[in-house]
């Protein structure tokens, strides 16, 4: 969705000095709330807890499912061909016509199916529409990806399996020496989807281990009407020439691909983090392009420059996608890992980067001046996404974007230039301190503007209106009266185009059992509807994302995704 035109950029993360005696924070306060130590009191009580959500009452499918399954959608089906819609990524569906806030309120809304996989769905289920197989039917296909190394095509109609590969042995969590995912890794992130008329190609990264102890990563493309690899796959394993000297390598057992995939210019992008920080003394994160036709390498940036006691600076994001902006660069944030901007000694830790396309100009970073605190405390600043806001008509702020991270404070940078480092003097357009988040915004236009939606850490979904004016602002105008568990989470927004009052917010709720939940766009408030949506027993790693496409909602989990829709 590059036809938006809007260039803002935020990132979060808690102050660590923040306390008494801390320097006040100056932002547009949500209403009757006070600011204590720079932080409005109504947030601070966020901050202390962090218990999981307790699971809602089982209510099962529909009555009627059945009837629900075979209703057809009344609107146009679109396509979902990657993470969060677009490539900003907005996490907007412009084009639902059949969920509103009164369909989705009503009675008539409920579960309909609940579809078995073999493994862990991290990603986001897409779709495809109007998918016209070798025997000529004709289908909207439901692409679902595992960690267990599946591809799931489903008819997006009645869940009939339309084809199902396997991409080879999934590492086993004890092999790589990481249990924040059990009982194993194989597809992790969102893959990304390029139509080719009535067909067209599924690129995704599978990690798996054919022997024991013998790790690849590969990139496929798979043909969307099979599964079938297009070509041969193509095994990630950048090296690059540090500036201290020696060769920096890719770790197949210490890295993984969380980030999901993004495609642009006929190139497909792949960020690398690290497991449980295994190996930080010799690894670095990465974002790499691959030319979408050959597979080849068209394009690396490795965030370590020179050797380091301490290095990482992973690009993992709980798996939301790189941002790409209207001008067309590359935009990501790090974690925890070595920072240095001498020249020579390069390393872009706890930072927000932007690349250029080719990814051969780094446009500029941005890195919290309290960069060694956040390390110190393994308070990864890249433990969420950073979102280009789409720029507007008659904008008088530069071009912007958004993110998150353990620490807390969303940062609101120019994407032209990002500012450099805190410590320096060098200031972020805006400062919104937030809670803890594993999480990412959304982002949807009004009559009146652009709102951004942020749930972060045992916080209520809250919604922002963004000024673009020579001074940029993000002033709260509602928010839920419910929370989230600890992390927060990605939502999603869906209204049927510019009509008035059928924006939902959508997100999925981490706890052994997850959770659905709707909310009035324009108001917020208490749910619209709420339902249990799957289980989930991979702890803090249950940052998943819904999608809503068609007339339906489907949730990921523990092998399973769940369908919501209308019955009537």
């Amino acid at each position: 969705m590059r036809n938006i035109s809007l260039p803002i950029v935020v990132a979060c993360a808690l102050t660590a000095s923040a306390g008494a005696g801390a320097a006040p924070l100056h932002w547009p306060l949500p209403a009757g709330s006070t600011e204590q130590n720079g932080l409005p009191q109504t947030l601070k009580t966020h901050r202390i807890t962090n218990a999981a959500l307790p699971p809602l009452p089982d209510t099962g499918v529909h009555p009627d499912a059945q009837a629900g399954l075979a209703r057809t959608y009344s609107g146009t089906p679109i396509d979902v061909l990657n993470y969060h819609y677009d490539t900003y990524p907005t996490g907007w569906n412009r084009s639902e016509t059949d969920l509103t806030p009164a369909t989705v309120a009503s009675a008539s809304f409920g579960k309909l199916s609940t579809l078995s996989v073999d493994g862990n769905v991290f990603a986001q289920p897409l779709i495809a529409s109007g998918v016209t197989l070798a025997d000529g039917s004709r289908h909207n296909v439901l692409i679902v990806a595992t960690g267990h190394n599946s591809v799931y095509a489903y008819d997006a109609q009645n869940y009939a399996v339309l084809w199902h590969v396997s991409l080879g042995t999934p590492q086993a969590s004890g092999d790589v020496g990481c249990g924040d995912v059990e009982p194993e890794y194989g597809i992790s992130s969102t893959p990304v989807i390029v139509r080719n008329g009535s067909g067209g190609t599924i690129y995704v990264v599978s990690a798996t281990e054919p022997a024991k102890m013998s790790f690849h990563t590969q990139l496929h493309a798979l043909d969307l009407l099979t599964g079938k690899d297009t070509i041969a796959p193509r095994e990630i394993n950048p090296q690059a020439k540090l500036k201290s000297g020696g060769i920096l390598h890719f770790d197949p057992q210490n890295q993984w691909n969380r980030t999901s995939l993004v495609y642009a210019n006929n190139a497909v992008y792949v960020g690398v983090g690290s497991h449980c920080d295994n190996n930080s003394g010799s690894i670095s994160g990465w974002l790499l392009r691959y030319d979408a036709t050959t597979l080849k390498p068209a394009g690396a940036f490795n965030t370590i420059r020179s050797a380091a006691g301490y290095e990482l600076a992973s690009i993992w994001m709980s798996g939301y996608a790189p941002a790409i902006n209207d001008a067309g660069d590359v935009l990501a944030i790090t974690g925890n890992g070595n920072f240095s901007l001498q020249s020579g000694s390069e390393g872009y830790g706890e930072s927000i980067i932007a690349l250029s396309g080719d990814m051969k100009i780094l446009r500029g970073t941005f890195t919290p001046s309290n960069w060694q605190d956040l390390n110190n405390s393994d308070s990864d600043f890249g433990s969420g996404g950073v979102m280009a806001i789409p720029v507007v008509a008659g904008q008088a702020s530069p071009p912007l974007a958004i993110g998150a991270g353990k620490d807390g404070n969303a940062y609101v940078v120019n994407t032209a230039k990002p500012g450099g480092t805190a410590l320096r003097g060098h200031k972020p357009v805006l400062t919104l301190p937030l809670a803890t988040c594993f999480c990412a915004p959304a982002y949807y236009m009004t009559a009146a503007g652009g709102v951004l939606f942020y749930q972060t850490s045992n916080d209520a979904v809250r919604a922002y209106s963004v000024g673009v004016g020579a001074t940029p602002a993000l002033t709260q105008i509602a928010a839920s009266t419910d929370q989230a568990g600890f992390g927060g989470s990605f939502p999603v927004v869906s209204t049927n185009g510019s009509t008035a009052d059928t924006g939902i917010v959508w997100a999925l709720e981490r706890g052994s059992t997850m959770q659905l939940r709707a909310y009035r766009a324009s108001t917020l408030g208490a749910p619209l509807f709420q339902a249990n949506s799957g289980s989930w027993s991979n702890g803090s790693r249950g940052w998943l994302t819904p999608l809503v496409a068609n007339g339906r909602v489907y949730a990921p989990a523990a092998g399973t995704v769940t369908v919501f829709g209308l019955t009537k």
